[in-house]
Formats: C-alpha cells, sequence, structure tokens
C-alpha cells in the first residue's frame, strides 16, 4: 500500500508539473486595452526621458522609462531594454544616453516585484521562489506588452524593435523572443543555457562546502524555472539575428552554458567576448567598448 501510494503522489505531481509548465508564459492578451499613460516628461540635451505605463495583465499598470531621440523627420527604431536579477527601471537612465545620441528610442518596464513593484513586506522562503516563478513568467508577458506600446506609437518604427536582455533578461529573452514575433532582432548580453549546470556550476556554487546545495539547485530548476529554460526556445528565433556579448571571466554564468546557448541559436548570429567577469572588470571604457559593439551591429543589422 505505502508504494502504491508513494507511486501515486509521484505521478499526480508530475502531471501537475506538466499542466502548469504547459501555462507557464500564459497571459499575453494582445486584445487587451493598453490603457498607457505619459506619466513625467523631462527633456535633456541628446533626447527626451518618459515616464509610462501600460496594462499587462487585467488590472496590473506596468511603469516604464523611455528615453528616445526628440522628434526627427522618420520614426526611429527602439529597443526594449530586460535589465537583470537585482537591478530596476533606473537602470536605464544610466545607460541611455549613447543609444539615443544615435538614434534609437529605449525602453526599460519594471518587473514584478522590483523597483516600484516591489512588495512593502518582504518574501522569504519558498514565498520567495514562488515569487520569482510569477516574476519570471509574467516578464515575457510584460515584454510582449511593451512592443504593444511602442507600436501604437507614431514616432517608433514598429518594424525595427529589438529586444536587449541582461543577464536575467538575457536568459529570458530568448522565450521572450521566440514568442514574439514582432521583434526584428535581438542582443543577449551575459546570458547563458542549460539552467541546471548554470545554477550548479557557477564559481560560487563551486567554491561552497554543503554538499546539499547543488541537488537542493537541481529541485529548485526542476520545479521553478525548467520552462524558462533557454535551451527550449533559441532556435526558434532564427532567421532573426542575434548578437551574444559575453564575459570571459563570468562568475555567474559559466562558459560552458554560453557555448551551448549560442550554438543551439540558428543563423544568423555572431558572438563577442570581454575581459571581465558577469560583475567585475568592467571599467567605464569597457563599458562604452561593449555599449559601441551594440550600436555598430544595430546600424548594421537592423
Amino acid at each position: 500500500m505505502l508504494l502504491l501510494f508513494a507511486v501515486t503522489v509521484i505521478i499526480t505531481l508530475a502531471v501537475l508539473k506538466t499542466w502548469l509548465d504547459a501555462r507557464f508564459f500564459e497571459g499575453y492578451d494582445p486584445g487587451l486595452p493598453l490603457l498607457s499613460e505619459v506619466r513625467e516628461t523631462s527633456s535633456v540635451d541628446w533626447g527626451i526621458r518618459e515616464k509610462i505605463a501600460f496594462q499587462g495583465l487585467p488590472g496590473q499598470m506596468v511603469p516604464a522609462l523611455y528615453h528616445h531621440p526628440r522628434a526627427a523627420t522618420a520614426a526611429h527604431p527602439c529597443l526594449v531594454l530586460v535589465y537583470g536579477i537585482g537591478q530596476d527601471m533606473r537602470f536605464l537612465d544610466e545607460v541611455a544616453e549613447p543609444y539615443v545620441r544615435a538614434g534609437w528610442g529605449i525602453l526599460c518596464f519594471e518587473q514584478l516585484g522590483r523597483g516600484e513593484r516591489k512588495p512593502v513586506q518582504p518574501v522569504r522562503g519558498l514565498s520567495s521562489l514562488l515569487e520569482f516563478k510569477q516574476r519570471i513568467s509574467q516578464m515575457v508577458v510584460e515584454v510582449r506588452r511593451a512592443v504593444d506600446y511602442l507600436a501604437s506609437r507614431q514616432d517608433v518604427d514598429a518594424k525595427r524593435i529589438t529586444l536587449f536582455g541582461i543577464s536575467l533578461g538575457a536568459i529570458m529573452g530568448a522565450s521572450a523572443l521566440a514568442f514574439e514575433d514582432r521583434f526584428s532582432s535581438g542582443i543577449l548580453m551575459w546570458g547563458g543555457g542549460d539552467l541546471p549546470k548554470l545554477l550548479t556550476e557557477n564559481k560560487y556554487t563551486r567554491q561552497t562546502e554543503q554538499p546539499y546545495l547543488k541537488p537542493l539547485l537541481r529541485l529548485v530548476n526542476m520545479f521553478f524555472l525548467s520552462q524558462a529554460e533557454p535551451l527550449r526556445s533559441i532556435h526558434h528565433i532564427s532567421p532573426r539575428p542575434l548578437l551574444f556579448q559575453n564575459a570571459l571571466h563570468d562568475e555567474i554564468i559559466p562558459k560552458v552554458c554560453t557555448e551551448a546557448y549560442f550554438e543551439k541559436a540558428g543563423t544568423p548570429k555572431e558572438i563577442l567576448w570581454y575581459d571581465c567577469g558577469h560583475e567585475t572588470g568592467l571599467s567605464h571604457e569597457l563599458i562604452l567598448k561593449i555599449i559601441d559593439d551594440q550600436i555598430l551591429w544595430l546600424k548594421q543589422t537592423v
């Protein structure tokens, strides 16, 4: 009887997981009213900064920052910036200038649980894992709603919208690009695939002496992250071009994960490596070099 009960529980959990995984990225509704609004506008010598909001899921307004060139004779191309795990949309204010000076608009929305959407009371334990799972599944829906918003603007060239993902944003960017075919191209910076290996073989995990950590991380991946695996989706982006930018000494994304991610992608694609870590060795000059490489690639590709 005990064996039968155990088998029943395992089968039930497997069926439940399959059902939940199939609905991981559900929720995008192109017919849902955007209810978009411009909440703030300011001007600098190189462009315009707008704080905006649009409806992502029913009843949820998503705040965003949007930097763009001043009035131009033609609609401009745009980037949708999807930031990393610990950032918020204010990051855009730090990096927008060179893109706008080059003629691009760049939008960054606030992800669930970050910045202006951070819960008043911090969540911990299992609740934090459930919140993170909701964040990454909702991220793809909200990326698509950001495209809806940009496509609604007359000053945007809706045929030249590029996804620009950094770290977690690059990992989830593979799914967003695969689902949203209105993106003309993608820039995936500091990303990788094979999430079980990424979680268990990064520098910090390898340095730990806790024997239970790797098995625990594999379980976390299985129940909370597996549907977000970039290797499931990245090959569906082709024939749209991809630029991969990666760190030679990345502490968080093992090189083998980046190589698996790049190899699984279709063509056209290009990868550039930089002599730095994920968070270390990023001098001001190197950051400008990374951005210059992106802008050059955009001008040649988009």
